[in-house]
């Protein structure tokens, strides 16, 4: 008895032995920073200032005085001696016009009374009256100060009218072209002076300019925001056609979109810059839509599938009971902990287990939306560690083995961005500015990842504009 006993023991003290021969836990390998983000492309959002024509008549008819000019004793041409004017223009009907061909154009009709007063040998005098129309061409500029600036000239056309003074007979419009500054100087002022107190970009520019830095709702679950990221601020010069005035806007952005509770507006929307030249208007956008995967949510669903089905490599069960991902500059690291069962424990008492690290590299299939981390391989150390302790997994099969399990399909998560951020964006947001607009097509995804886990972004391309809700101009 005491003969068959000792060999027993004696096989049990060597299988303890072997067991803990193949027990080791590699140094940590060395990493580095990730990689940084791609970077984001700059777009213009557009938005276009528009003053109807209508609302700029209305109110140029209601801040215009019935006289439009009053000339008293001014010099004036008058072939035989010295001659003065005395000229009252009076408004008869309403200013109308039309914005067309990149100007305005004006016309007035008016009454005229004028009398002339001559002064040489004998002195005599004569009166008159005549109706008249006054015409304008008005071009506007906007400068570096966002001021409007217009400039206005033309012509007056009068009926025939004549001033007879003594022997001589005149012809007032004679008379008024040769002196039409008389007319034209305080109507033209008038005109410059109006237009431009209407037409105000400015106010329009700064309720632009701050909704640009207000985050967008653009996903429910997970919470998704747009942010623009306003770089600067674009701006054509006034077009004048089809009966309206037209200003073109845009904003330079940076535009993504980030996961998570609704950022927070910065403290203090910066002031209005002074604009910058927009060639024309332009809502053609791309922005960043990213897919994300966590780290620790990866390692989750990897494990657990190595759980439920553990690989074998030389005839020998090898049970993962821990796995992390940790990101490196040029790759990530796999860290993992397992045992090999022994055939011969059914209790796992004499396992062999070990703490080590594989890298390998993430790569994504976009046509379908699957994220792998492939080539993996044991780290240097590792490696080292594998063949003292067990040289049987010194191969590639336990890399082989984790990285069929390293595969995970972000495509829901895309196609729910898809339809949210297309959704979202073509429902106008906001009030006194509305953004909105048309995702056509989502362009060729970048991999890349953060401390924290894997990143997939994808540059949303078509069209986002802006529209100003003005009151009305009279109002």
């Amino acid at each position: 008895m005491a003969m068959r006993t000792i060999p027993r023991f004696g096989f049990l003290a060597l299988s303890l032995t072997l067991a803990a021969c193949g027990r080791f836990t590699a140094p940590e390998p060395a990493r580095t920073a990730p990689p940084p983000a791609p970077a984001i492309p700059v777009s213009t959002v557009s938005a276009s200032v528009s003053v109807p024509m209508d609302g700029l008549l209305r109110e140029i008819n209601a801040k215009t005085a019935t006289e439009l000019a009053r000339v008293k004793d001014q010099p004036a041409n008058c072939e035989i001696g010295k001659c003065t004017l005395d000229l009252v223009a009076t408004r008869t009907g309403p200013i109308t016009g039309a914005a067309e061909g990149g100007h305005i154009a004006l016309t007035l009709p008016f009454h005229v009374d004028a009398q002339m007063k001559l002064k040489s040998l004998f002195k005599a005098k004569a009166q008159t009256t005549a109706e008249g129309e006054a015409h304008a061409t008005t071009v506007l500029a906007l400068g570096n100060d966002w001021r409007v600036t217009s400039h206005t000239q033309g012509s007056v056309a009068v009926s025939n009218a004549e001033l007879r003074l003594g022997p001589l007979k005149m012809n007032l419009t004679d008379l008024l072209n040769h002196n039409e500054q008389h007319m034209t100087d305080p109507l033209f002022k008038m005109v410059d002076k109006r237009v431009p107190a209407l037409v105000k970009i400015k106010p329009e520019a700064e309720k632009f300019w701050a909704k640009a830095f207000a985050p967008i709702r653009v996903g429910k679950k997970p919470q998704a925001w747009l942010l623009l990221s306003p770089q600067r601020v674009l701006v054509a010069q006034p077009v004048a056609a089809n009966n309206t005035i037209t200003v073109a806007l845009g904003v330079e952005a940076q535009a993504r979109v980030v996961l998570g509770d609704r950022p927070v507006d910065p403290a203090a929307i910066p002031p209005l810059p002074a604009p910058g030249r927009l060639r024309g208007p332009s809502n053609r956008f791309s922005f960043v839509v990213p897919v994300t995967l966590p780290f620790d949510e990866a390692a989750k669903l990897a494990l657990a599938r190595l759980q439920k089905k553990p690989p074998r490599i030389a005839r020998a069960t090898v049970k993962f009971d821990k796995l992390e991902i940790l990101p490196s500059s040029q790759d990530v690291i796999v860290s993992t902990h397992f045992c090999v069962a022994q055939s011969w424990d059914p209790f796992g008492w004499f396992d062999s287990c070990g703490q080590g690290y594989l890298r390998g590299l993430p790569q994504f299939d976009a046509a379908t939306g699957m994220l792998r981390i492939v080539n993996v391989h044991y780290d240097v150390a590792t490696e080292g560690a594998i063949l003292s302790a067990m040289k049987f997994l010194a191969g590639d099969e336990l890399g082989k083995a984790l990285q069929q399990n390293l595969v995970f399909n972000v495509s829901g998560d895309l196609a729910k961005f898809d339809d949210e951020v297309r959704t979202a964006l073509a429902k106008p947001q906001g009030k006194s500015v509305q953004i909105y607009g048309t995702v056509e097509n989502f362009g060729t995804p970048t991999l890349t990842w953060t401390a924290t886990g894997f990143l997939a972004t994808f540059p949303a391309q078509g069209t986002v504009s802006a529209d100003l809700n003005l009151n009305e101009i009279d109002k």
